[in-house]
């Protein structure tokens, strides 16, 4: 069998140096998102700036400004920050350091679901059904309008981590929302104004106590 020649060794060797180059080190920071948004995991009570850069890798998570309603912003640290898919902001109670979660919130584009299968888009009737029982939120027509207010002791009302469960829905194109968008007032998900106009989950909220 003849020998290859000295340019191809040299060849196959310039690959081989390349793949290696290519492939993630050993123990490298994952860039991947998990499936499932919780309070546990990186997003426990006792996360910190320091601790997501650690979970996500420094590349993927960065500290901005996010918006908090009415025009206010808060400075917070931002997961998959140019990932519309991946994205999630995670405000701190001690937004000086940086730690001690307050509030971890999914992007409007999100792809994550909660630990019940919550995801963007689901309707509110299928939340309904999830968390066993009706539910209370905020009509819709302001900053705060859509956002759950209280589960009712249902299924969705202890997440486990010790943090409480908040969804914000939006209207769907066409729907009839004469009966739901009239400003600060509560509705039941099972009121018929609710039940006609069928909101979809925009945002998934997990809130940290002080």
């Amino acid at each position: 069998m003849p020998r290859p020649s000295a340019r191809i060794v040299l060849a196959l060797l310039a690959l081989a140096v390349s793949w290696t180059a290519l492939a993630p080190a050993a123990g490298a920071a994952q860039s991947k998102a998990p499936d499932v948004v919780g309070c546990n995991g990186p997003f426990t009570r006792a996360a910190s700036h320091a601790s997501l850069v650690k979970a996500f890798g420094k590349r993927n998570v960065a500290v901005e400004r996010v918006g908090i309603g009415e025009g206010e912003t808060v400075r917070a640290s931002v997961i998959f920050p140019r990932d519309k898919a991946r994205r999630i902001e995670v405000l701190w109670i001690d937004d000086r350091r940086l730690r001690k979660p307050s509030e971890i919130r999914t992007g409007v584009a999100s792809q994550w679901r909660t630990a019940h299968g919550i995801r963007r888009g689901m309707p509110l009737r299928e939340v309904e059904a999830l968390n066993g029982r009706p539910f209370e939120l905020w009509a819709f027509g302001f900053d705060y309008g859509g956002t759950t207010l209280d589960f009712k002791d249902g299924a969705l009302a202890q997440p486990a981590g010790g943090c409480t469960l908040t969804l914000r829905f939006t209207m769907r194109d066409g729907a009839d929302n004469a009966g739901v968008h009239i400003g600060e007032q509560s509705l039941m998900s099972d009121s018929d104004a609710m039940r006609k106009a069928n909101p979809v989950v925009d945002q998934v909220m997990l809130m940290f106590g002080e």
